[in-house]
C-alpha cells in the first residue's frame, strides 16, 4: 500500500473513531435571573385631569363660609376677612379690612360673571368719597393696596369656566406631580393659561403658575405639611405668591375657617358696604 492510501485510510479511521467517541456534556449555563414585578419602572400613572382638578376646587373653595387672612410682603402687611357665598354656582366675596388702620375703612363687594369677567365694588371712606365705586382692572393696579391683597388669589373657580388636559408629570420638592393645563374661553380671568401642579397620591394643589402668552406672570406655591383637615375639607393654610413683575414674593396665611351656610343677602348688599355691619368671628 502506498504512503498515499495509508494516509488517505488513517484520515478515514480518525473520523470513524471521533464520530463513535462518546460527547462530553457541555455544562449547561444558568437562566438569567427573572426581574422582580417591582423593580420594573412603572408606566405614567393615567389621570383625568378634569376630574382631579373640580374634585380639589369642590373640597377647598365651594363652600360658604367665613375666612381670616394675614399677609405679608417685606414690612407691609394685612389682616382681612372675606365672608363667602354661592348662589347658582357662582360665587359672592365681601371683602373686610382690619389692619392696617390706615385701610379698616375699605370693604370690596365680588360678584362672579358666567363667562365674563367679574364684577368689583369698593367703600374706602373719603377715599371714594363716602360712595360705593365699581372698580376696573386698571384701576385696581394703580392701587397699592391690592399689591398686598391680590384679588385674584382668593377667587375660588367656577364649575365649568375652564377646560383641562393633562400635561407630564413633574416632581415638586421630592413629591411626584400630576400637571394640569387649565384654560379659559378667553382672557377675562387676567389669564390665558393656568398649570395645576398636583400631588399625585395626596392629591392635592402644590403649586398655580399663571401664564400670559409664552410669559409666566404669577405663581402660588404650598407644600403638603401646609395642609391641615378643617371640618372634613383638606385646606392649605399657607401659600408663597411670588410675581415675576417685580420678583417680590407675599405671604399668605389662613388664620381661621368658620364653614358658615346660608348667608344672608343683606352682607353681600352694596348698602352694607357703607354701613359696614360685618360679623365678627
Amino acid at each position: 500500500m502506498t504512503p498515499f492510501v495509508r494516509l488517505i485510510g488513517a484520515s478515514l479511521f480518525g473520523c470513524v473513531f471521533a464520530a463513535a467517541a462518546p460527547h462530553t456534556a457541555r455544562a449547561e449555563e444558568p437562566p438569567p435571573a427573572a426581574i422582580a414585578p417591582d423593580a420594573l419602572p412603572l408606566p405614567p400613572e393615567k389621570f383625568d385631569p378634569a376630574a382631579l382638578a373640580e374634585s380639589y376646587f369642590d373640597e377647598s373653595e365651594r363652600f360658604d363660609a367665613f375666612l381670616t387672612y394675614e399677609v405679608k410682603r417685606g414690612p407691609a402687611g394685612a389682616l382681612f376677612t372675606i365672608a363667602r357665598r354661592w348662589r347658582d354656582g357662582l360665587a359672592e366675596l365681601l371683602f373686610d379690612i382690619r389692619e392696617p388702620a390706615s385701610f379698616d375703612k375699605w370693604a370690596m363687594l365680588m360678584h362672579q360673571n358666567r363667562g365674563a369677567s367679574d364684577d368689583l365694588f369698593l367703600y374706602a371712606g373719603y377715599a371714594t368719597d363716602l360712595k360705593v365705586r365699581r372698580l376696573a382692572a386698571s384701576q385696581i393696579e394703580r392701587q397699592a393696596l391690592f399689591e398686598l391683597i391680590a384679588l385674584g388669589d382668593y377667587r375660588p373657580t367656577v364649575r365649568g369656566e375652564l377646560s383641562y388636559e393633562a400635561a407630564p408629570d413633574e416632581t415638586v420638592d421630592a413629591v411626584p406631580c400630576h400637571v394640569v393645563i387649565a384654560r379659559t374661553p378667553a382672557s377675562y380671568l387676567g389669564f390665558d393659561r393656568l398649570e395645576l401642579v398636583f400631588a399625585a397620591e395626596q392629591k392635592l394643589l402644590l403649586m398655580q403658575r399663571f401664564f400670559r402668552g409664552s410669559k409666566e406672570v404669577r405663581r402660588l406655591s404650598t407644600t403638603l405639611a401646609d395642609y391641615q383637615d378643617i371640618g372634613g375639607r383638606r385646606l392649605a393654610m399657607r401659600w408663597t405668591a411670588r410675581r415675576w413683575a417685580d420678583g417680590g414674593q407675599t405671604e399668605i396665611v389662613l388664620k381661621r375657617v368658620v364653614e358658615t351656610p346660608d348667608l344672608p343677602d343683606r352682607l353681600f348688599s352694596h348698602l352694607n358696604l357703607k354701613e359696614q355691619r360685618f360679623p365678627e368671628f
